[in-house]
């Protein structure tokens, strides 16, 4: 491996590193309420990542035209799970969603690998149409458009607004960073407003949550308290933190503290020290990603290691506003770090297939 890889690897497992002992730290007591045992969530986490470095280790063995040659086939297996979730036996809802594929006492969520496929999807079919891009022909990203489309609305009757929003933010970098000029995403954005008005001001919940993000302290005990609750986390930390195991918060006061928000956790605990450790490490893996980026040769690989950095630090990203009150609240978890069968090994896939790429460059020398 590249110095870049092998950074990539140590940062990777660093985050992790840091995930299990925050997820342990911020979920013993819940753990212990609800299942008998404080190291629940810490077992099944240790599990995931067992599961994750398996698929990492095997993803980045595997021939880079592997992927190139079953991108479509990828896409396909997502919208089959996409549409598994609905099935009565291994199909799985919680709180009003049914966004989960329950086998043999593990949920999976297939939208964490619909993001992956998208990824690895839109880098073969840019990498193949790159000619008629470079020329400014927008017919050629029509047929993409359609099928994301697809995944997206499949993801929507879940529904899940959070996940589709990602995809969609994900998908218009990728096409402008591939050579979509910006006015062509601003208007499709636009074409989009009307239906993200329906989507949230008409539905009552996610009208609340829009209302508690413009002033969560007109509901403090509702619809507010999850983020108020965040800010008393970062007050309480300050610049050294409470100490390693000491939040309060994590105490049934803030909601999701081990997954949604275990930023605040961190920030309570370890304090702004902490946070910028985190911020640091996340930083490396994206310089890391892009210099691996500009060695890459061909478009598909070029395109394919920037589709996953977005994958990785736009979820990051997001993950960090929603938890310091910057954007309205969504449950997408911190990569890496929050607790999370689906998303630590479809992370730790995408990894993988970052070092499967570096394989190839270094061998082709």
């Amino acid at each position: 491996m590249s110095k870049e890889a092998r950074l990539l690897f140590i940062v990777t497992y660093l985050l992790v590193g840091i995930g299990i002992v925050m997820i342990y730290s911020a979920s013993g007591v819940l753990a212990f309420d609800r299942h008998g045992s404080e190291l629940f969530f810490l077992v099944r986490q240790g599990l995931y990542v067992m599961l994750g470095t398996i698929g990492f280790f095997i993803a980045s063995t595997l021939p880079v035209d592997f992927y190139k040659k079953n991108a479509r086939a990828f896409m396909l297996l997502a919208i089959m799970l996409l549409m598994t979730v609905y099935l009565p036996v291994i199909g799985h809802s919680a709180g009003g969603a049914r966004r989960w594929i329950h086998i043999g006492g593990f949920q999976f969520q297939p939208v964490e690998f619909a993001k992956l496929a998208c990824c690895i999807y839109l880098a073969d079919y840019i990498g193949r149409k790159i000619a008629w891009v470079q020329k400014g022909d927008v017919r050629v990203f029509v047929p993409p458009l359609i099928l994301i489309g697809f995944v997206c609305g499949l993801t929507l009757l879940e529904p899940d607004l959070g996940s589709v929003a990602f995809i969609v933010m994900m998908t218009s970098v990728i096409l402008f960073v591939s050579g979509l000029q910006l006015r062509y995403v601003f208007g499709a954005l636009a074409i989009l407003m009307p239906a993200l008005y329906f989507l949230i001001i008409r539905v009552p919940y996610r009208l609340s949550r829009l209302e508690a993000y413009l002033n969560p302290w007109e509901d403090p005990q509702g619809s507010g308290f999850q983020i108020i609750q965040s800010f008393l986390a970062f007050a309480s930390g300050g610049v050294h933190g409470v100490g390693l195991g000491q939040s309060t918060q994590k105490l049934f006061y803030l909601p999701s503290s081990h997954n949604d928000f275990i930023l605040a956790v961190i920030g309570e605990e370890l304090g702004l020290i902490g946070i910028m450790f985190v911020v640091a490490l996340y930083i490396l893996f994206f310089v890391c990603c892009i210099r691996m980026a500009r060695r890459a040769d061909q478009p598909f690989e070029k395109l394919l290691i920037t589709s996953i950095t977005l994958l990785i630090i736009l979820q990051t990203v997001i993950h960090m506003m929603v938890a310091t009150g910057l954007v309205p609240t969504k449950g997408l978890p911190l990569p890496f770090i929050s607790y999370g069968g689906s998303s630590i090994v479809v992370n730790l896939i995408a990894v993988g297939i970052l070092v499967a790429i570096d394989r190839r460059k270094r061998h082709s020398i």
